[in-house]
């Protein structure tokens, strides 16, 4: 009769990962991962592609500038990417400049700037008196359709209460800087 031999679940997971993958290219997912650790946010946006073959790490930059930089930096990513993996499985690191990374970079910062441009206004309205909404209705008291004068009414109403607020807290930040930048109010 034949002895049993008992292997463990490890084991056998090993063995048949490596027979599917005797290249080793699974860890190319975990280099990458540990590439956008290492290198941090700023340096990541100026990376992309970053792909692993036979334990040189391609990173594709935006710009020339930056290349030169990272490869003053090589050795403190390596050992960064050997800390996050916990393995040897990037013996170098070449960055190679990719006008697709400057372009997507270009378009990136296209969409921060539109973003900055649009966003929500922070200046709160201020009320108007009695006063200047009875100014506002003499105004729009000219418009003669009735649905497009209260529209329009609404809308300058809105308006006016946002010019206000503007120039509220200008007013504000005026007396709190005071001419010689006293911020006590006085």
């Amino acid at each position: 009769m034949r002895a049993k031999r008992t292997e463990s679940i490890a084991d056998i997971t090993r063995r048949i990962i490596e027979r599917a993958d005797p290249r080793g290219k699974r860890h190319g997912a975990r280099v990458v991962s540990a590439w956008n650790v290492a290198a941090g946010p700023e340096i990541a946006r100026h990376t992309h592609g970053v792909v692993l073959r036979d334990g040189t790490l391609t990173v594709l930059v935006d710009s020339a500038a930056w290349a030169n930089e990272l490869v003053l930096m090589t050795d403190r990513f390596l050992a960064a990417i050997r800390s996050e993996t916990g393995q040897d499985l990037v013996r170098s690191i070449r960055f190679t400049v990719s006008k697709g990374v400057s372009e997507k970079r270009a378009e990136e910062r296209r969409e921060e700037e539109t973003t900055e441009y649009y966003k929500t206004d922070v200046n709160p309205a201020a009320p108007l008196t009695e006063n200047e909404r009875e100014q506002a209705v003499h105004v729009a008291a000219a418009v003669h359709d009735e649905d497009l004068r209260e529209t329009a009414l609404r809308v300058m109403i809105k308006d006016l209460e946002w010019k206000k607020g503007v120039r509220a807290r200008k007013s504000a930040e005026t007396r709190t800087d005071g001419p010689e930048g006293d911020k006590s109010g006085s």
